[in-house]
């Protein structure tokens, strides 16, 4: 996860208050202290149940779903999770609200002294819903991907972007920290602007722009060019810039995809070299695809992964062994990932940015070669020969 909004004006919203613990500084203490930790966040999916049918759900959610962990056997999860003080505990799915555990869940996480956020699609969040999140939930992320037309075209129900963009606004005026996921495909680049502008206007402080990841049911066919993402990413980092010169709160970030900090960095370097120093350092404690290192998955079955996305591999179970087993005595590939530098090849391992990116490895994998090219990386050769400070 890269904020253009920090790294090109050294201002966040969402990432200072939950990330950071408000610190202001541009290379907050926190971000220092998170990269010499083992401790990851977590994606816990609570449920494959959803009342949406999105046609890129890397969960292949659907409204039926049987044998998922039970409420104890997820008290025990935390219990562990809490021991290892990982920074924050994410609830996902499916759709997490259906669970009629959630609550209960989330207040023992915050008991046990876990920070916990929520991503769900926003249709089922009433201001009553909104009241109670606002008492365990640090920051809530609902899913639009896109206007009206597209999004509920993505969404697979007629009338989910109203519902949604009315959860989160109730999550905004219930006093949460809220923001959108938009995943970027061929079908919904055009609505980029129209939403972050909607958001702009609506108060609402952060825009995540998600990297397509071949999983579930989102495919190969759905993404956009090489060229296409390039001008996306130009775009972003000039909206970043513009929208805190214009006094709006709204912070824009981009996932799956550290080539984009890159990318930042070198367009900056020409610009401000100075500035630019700064940014490579911020680059280098943030690190690069943070999957099996950073970032962690549970899923509603209790299976451990590498990330959310990773749902073919397993490192192991938690109703088998405790997840900090499974986390701290690494398997070949979590050890792998950990020292991913060390395996890269192609252009990937030629690249002089590769301690501060190497790549999407579990997109490099869907390609064919886990160790190969980034095939989102829109980097030239002469760009990746370039030296950093």
């Amino acid at each position: 996860m890269i904020s253009l909004t920090k790294m090109l004006t050294g201002k966040a919203t969402v990432s200072e208050r939950i990330t950071y613990c408000g610190d202001k500084s541009f290379i907050p203490e926190r971000l220092k202290n998170l990269r010499k930790k083992i401790s990851p966040v977590v994606v816990l999916n609570l449920t494959r149940k959803c009342n949406l049918r999105c046609v890129h759900c890397y969960a292949d959610a659907s409204s039926h779903s049987s044998k998922e962990l039970t409420t104890e056997e997820i008290k025990a999860v935390i219990d562990d999770l809490a021991e290892m003080k990982i920074p924050v505990l994410l609830f996902s799915g499916g759709e997490p609200l259906i669970r009629k555990d959630i609550f209960e869940l989330a207040e023992y996480a915050n008991d046990k002294g876990i920070n916990c956020s929520l991503s769900t699609n926003g249709t089922l969040i009433t201001e009553e819903i909104a009241d109670m999140l606002k008492s365990c939930f640090i920051y809530v992320g609902v899913s639009l991907d896109g206007l009206k037309d597209v999004n509920d075209r993505f969404r697979g129900v007629e009338g989910s972007f109203e519902r949604a963009l009315q959860g989160l606004i109730n999550a905004r005026d219930a006093g949460i920290m809220t923001g959108i996921r938009f995943t970027v495909t061929r079908y919904n680049q055009n609505d980029i602007d129209p939403i972050i502008n909607l958001l702009a206007e609506n108060d609402i402080p952060r825009f995540c722009l998600y990297h397509l990841v071949p999983s579930g049911r989102a495919d190969f066919k759905d993404d956009i060019s090489k060229e296409e993402r390039r001008k996306i990413i130009e775009y972003l980092m000039r909206k970043s810039v513009e929208l805190v010169d214009e006094g709006f709160k709204t912070e824009i970030l981009t996932v799956d995809n550290p080539v984009d900090g890159v990318f930042a960095y070198l367009k900056m370097r020409d610009e401000n070299p100075d500035y630019a120093e700064k940014i490579l350092e911020f680059l280098r404690y943030r690190g690069g695809d943070g999957s099996g290192e950073r970032i962690a998955n549970i899923d509603m079955y209790g299976y451990v992964h590498p990330n959310q996305f990773w749902w073919d591999y397993s490192c192991g179970n938690v109703k088998e062994r405790k997840f900090s087993e499974i986390w701290l005595n690494p398997n070949e590939l979590l050890i792998k990932l950990r020292n991913k530098e060390k395996y890269l090849r192609g252009k990937c391992g030629m690249c002089n940015f590769k301690d501060v990116c190497g790549g999407f490895r579990l997109r490099a994998l869907r390609y064919g070669d886990l160790w190969g090219e980034d095939p989102d990386c829109y980097l030239s050769m002469e760009e990746i020969s370039q030296k950093g400070f």
